[in-house]
């Protein structure tokens, strides 16, 4: 498989352990493939500013894809090269229905992470388990009024993330918003406990596309890796879609190979398996 020429990676449990870090043979194989001109590109459900610096500090990733496909950033200078909000008509439904107090409600706005102080300070009743919560703690920036936040930046909001401690309103919740999916916006998730909202049409696939035609680089000689249902997108556009073994259902039936788990460095396996 060495036509391969774009190879565009999840974060977390996909390229990152459960500790938030780079297994060392997905770090080697990665900056080998750099080495011989493949592109490396990080996809990731986060905001710019979340992304961890060894991620970004990876040899050869000159694009940076965020907020599931919403943002795409120079990596080197956190330029902004494409964005596509939320229209004003999706946030203002979306946020007619999230005055349950079980919901935690987060937005990305200019590549970082906001939710209210009410819940920063209380993330246990919102279902953020702890294996989460210093992460939560150490990248969300809480805002004393998240509703006069959200609508003063409504023309810019990259993405709405609602996280839950009972799945019974998550139900509730996802069966409204599946009104409008595809209408006004796009629902996915990448953890058990959230749902993500973007803008029309926005996903990874749609943000890797867009920067392999920058590249020249077919669809066929891309290679996507991923593990959550907000990577099945790019797993199905690929060339090559790869997912990790301990991945959702959605994410494995889309791939056309399966890895290791992050923990074993499952990135670095299947690049070795295609000869990258």
């Amino acid at each position: 498989m060495s036509d391969i020429r774009l190879v565009a990676t999840d974060l977390d449990a996909t390229l990152l352990d459960h500790n938030h870090k780079i297994p060392e043979d997905n770090r080697v194989a990665l900056e080998r493939c750099a080495a011989k001109g493949v592109e490396v590109v990080v996809a990731t459900g986060r905001a710019l500013s979340t992304v961890p610096r060894e991620a970004r500090s990876l040899s050869g990733v000159r694009y940076l894809v965020c907020a599931n496909g919403a943002n795409i950033y120079d990596n080197a200078t956190e330029e902004l090269l494409y964005a596509k909000y939320l229209s004003r008509e999706a946030v203002e439904s979306v946020w007619d229905l999230i005055e349950n107090a079980a919901i935690m409600k987060e937005i990305f706005w200019k590549g970082e992470p906001y939710t209210s102080r009410s819940a920063y300070d209380d993330l246990e009743r919102f279902g953020v388990p702890d294996w989460f919560r210093d992460y939560v703690l150490s990248t969300r920036i809480p805002v004393d009024d998240l509703d006069a936040f959200t609508r003063e930046h409504i023309e810019q909001i990259e993405n709405i993330n609602f996280n839950y401690a009972n799945y019974h309103i998550r139900d509730f919740i996802v069966n409204r918003l599946r009104v409008d999916d595809g209408r006004l916006y796009t629902l996915t998730a990448s953890l058990p406990f959230n749902i993500e909202i973007g803008g029309m049409g926005v996903d990874k696939a749609g943000a890797i596309a867009r920067i392999a035609e920058w590249l020249g680089v077919p669809r066929e000689q891309c290679l996507c890796f991923g593990d959550n249902s907000n990577d099945v997108s790019m797993i199905k556009w690929a060339g090559i879609g790869v997912a990790v073994s301990d991945g959702v259902p959605d994410a494995i039936a889309a791939a056309d190979y399966v890895t290791e788990p992050s923990e074993e460095s499952g990135v670095a396996r299947a690049l070795e398996h295609f000869g990258l």
